[in-house]
């Protein structure tokens, strides 16, 4: 799930198709998708309309139903590119780093901070429901990513070293942490961020910087 490409904007691609566009492009359909998120934050799944996503992603009615003709391709199409922003985020942050140690420290800062600019400061927002169910569907995926994008990264993890864990069963814990930041915010993400350091055997202070 890791491998990206960028959206054609010729044709109106199968939702299965649907990719994330490389850092620093734009196309009428990531504005499309991050404004369906944002609204259905805002409204909940059950109450937004096509002509507020057309007008929160800045483009017309036609062609928002070019895209998508109907809801339920919109929202198929959402579940296909928020998995795959997440992949590419991961990926970018893990590759820009040389060490293991290095790789999972900024792992670990991408999954306590990639749902801000996500879900917006109010990730539960008008459908409490709707927003816990769209994380268990996603952990799954992203765990899976998780690991497959580290690798023996991993194996800095104490638990992990000592075989009291698999990877998967690491990363899933790491995730799950991170989703109740959002669920239940913690004072301090640093802190939060620091303590899963510690659990994952790297020294509390960062080693890699926000920027990755």
């Amino acid at each position: 799930m890791s491998n990206t490409r960028a959206l054609s904007c010729v044709e109106p691609p199968a939702v299965g198709d649907v990719m994330v566009a490389p850092p620093g492009s734009s196309t009428s359909v990531e504005a499309i998708l991050a404004a369906t998120r944002r609204v259905i934050t805002e409204r909940g799944p059950g109450k937004f309309t096509m002509s507020a996503i057309a007008a929160a992603a800045g483009v017309s009615r036609p062609t928002l139903y070019r895209w998508f003709p109907s809801k339920d391709e919109l929202l198929e199409a959402l579940t296909v590119y928020e998995e795959q922003l997440f992949d590419a985020r991961l990926a970018a942050v893990i590759a820009a780093q040389r060490s293991p140690g290095r790789r999972l420290d900024a792992a670990l800062r991408c999954l306590v901070t990639y749902l801000d600019g996500l879900m917006g400061s109010d990730p539960i927002g008008a459908d409490p429901g709707f927003a816990i169910q769209s994380l268990a569907s996603s952990l799954g995926p992203q765990t899976a990513s998780f690991v497959s994008l580290l690798g023996d990264a991993l194996e800095a993890v104490p638990s992990v070293r000592l075989s009291h864990l698999t990877h998967e069963q690491a990363a899933e814990m790491f995730l799950r942490m991170a989703y109740s930041h959002y669920l239940v915010p913690h004072r301090d993400p640093e802190e939060l961020l620091a303590n899963l350091r510690s659990f994952a055997g790297l020294s509390r202070q960062p080693l890699t910087s926000a920027a990755g």
